[in-house]
């Protein structure tokens, strides 16, 4: 048996702030190794679903490892949260935001241990340290929770005091290896933004085929959402497919160029062959208070357009009532606005409207998708969405 001394860091991307004020828990990654020539990836398919406020991770690999057998330290990494508290040290030794890890070579469940090491300081341009800081000489550089308590003081904004570092021992035979690694996290959040998520895609290059062989992306975030992704490993809608009733186009968050999905019922997937990512996945949803703020006229009403332009992202806010912020008073709105309003939940499972106004308004959002077997059911909606109905309806 040929032994290894590598390092395959499964690394969770840096986690940033991207508003005043946020609490951003962790992201995702594949496997990563320093050096390696030999083992190459036939497949991956990564498959995120969101359970209320976390995500289910799924990530199943077909290794195919042409030379004898090999034995590889590889390890998880996850940052600490943002911005640091103290009481996040009461899951220690875990990441108290990362639940059910699990990793399964080839049909033999591995145990693992947590390492605890120093970080570093994030860079706008996403580079990460060298694992190397932390690995040396065959054993990792772990604190102990009171050094780990001790930096969440030494606090400074944009960076990451310490990391967290699941690691345990794969054996890769000869020939097809299959790998299957299983999580759960908490999903970001920010004043700006409902949620995000991130995964490094580009750690497959390093591989010994600089690549994925076969490599396919389901992304399943629930009914009646819409969100958007950067188009960094992508050019175009094109190269996505819908598993349900959805919509998709070009739109501008926050200055940056993204590609939103709008999602009636189902899920997304991206597929490519000989893939070799040179961006990562970015998903985010931005918040639609940060949106109605910026809609109000002098006189405390809403405008028909910021309507539009809001509702593009999100179908409704199931919290407090829209108040002006310049007399903190319920905004005035026309009798048609109010009709818009409860009507949007059943806009988003693609009523067809009676009433010309209220669906030539939904037909301009870029969410709207007319389904006609929806016949409008109350008793068909949450119980959040009929709270909704009877907050505009007062």
């Amino acid at each position: 048996m040929k032994k290894l001394a590598l390092s395959l860091i499964l690394c969770l991307l840096y986690v940033v702030s991207i508003a005043n004020d946020g609490v951003f828990f962790a992201a995702g990654n594949q496997l990563i190794p320093i050096t390696e020539t030999d083992i190459r990836v036939k497949k991956e398919i990564l498959t995120v679903n969101r359970v209320g406020n976390h995500l289910e991770v799924t990530v199943y690999y077909e290794f195919f490892n042409p030379v004898g057998e090999k034995d590889l330290l590889v390890g998880f990494e996850a940052p600490a949260a943002y911005p640091p508290e103290e009481r996040y040290l009461d899951a220690f030794p875990n990441q108290p935001h990362i639940r059910n890890f699990k990793v399964v070579v080839n049909d033999i469940p591995l145990s693992y241990e947590i390492a605890h090491v120093p970080g570093f300081l994030h860079n706008m341009d996403g580079t990460t340290h060298n694992q190397a800081d932390y690995y040396q000489n065959g054993r990792f550089n772990s604190w102990t929770k009171q050094q780990c308590a001790d930096s969440l003081a030494e606090f400074e904004y944009m960076s990451t005091r310490f990391y967290y570092v699941y690691h345990f021992n794969a054996h890769f035979k000869k020939g097809l290896n299959v790998v299957v690694h299983t999580y759960e996290y908490d999903l970001s959040y920010s004043v700006g933004e409902e949620f995000r998520f991130d995964y490094i895609l580009s750690a497959a290059n390093r591989w010994a085929n600089n690549g994925i062989d076969d490599f396919t992306l389901n992304i399943h975030l629930g009914d009646y959402e819409s969100f958007a992704i950067t188009p960094t490993f992508f050019q175009n809608s094109d190269e996505w497919a819908f598993d349900g009733k959805v919509r998709s186009n070009p739109t501008t968050v926050y200055g940056d160029t993204m590609l939103a999905f709008h999602v009636q019922s189902g899920g997304i997937r991206f597929h490519k062959a000989n893939f070799h990512p040179n961006g990562e996945l970015i998903v985010r949803k931005p918040n639609i208070m940060e949106r109605l703020w910026g809609g109000y006229t002098r006189s405390g009403r809403l405008k028909s357009s910021v309507l539009v332009n809001a509702l593009r992202w999100q179908q409704y806010k199931l919290e407090p009532v829209i108040v002006s912020k310049e007399s903190d008073k319920p905004l005035k709105l026309s009798k048609t606005q109010r009709n818009i309003l409860t009507n949007i939940p059943y806009a988003y499972r693609g009523y067809l409207f009676e009433n010309k106004k209220i669906q030539q308004f939904f037909e301009a959002t870029d969410w709207y998708i007319p389904n006609p077997a929806y016949k409008k059911d109350a008793q068909s909606l949450t119980d959040d969405e009929r709270k909704w109905l009877q907050l505009w309806a007062k």
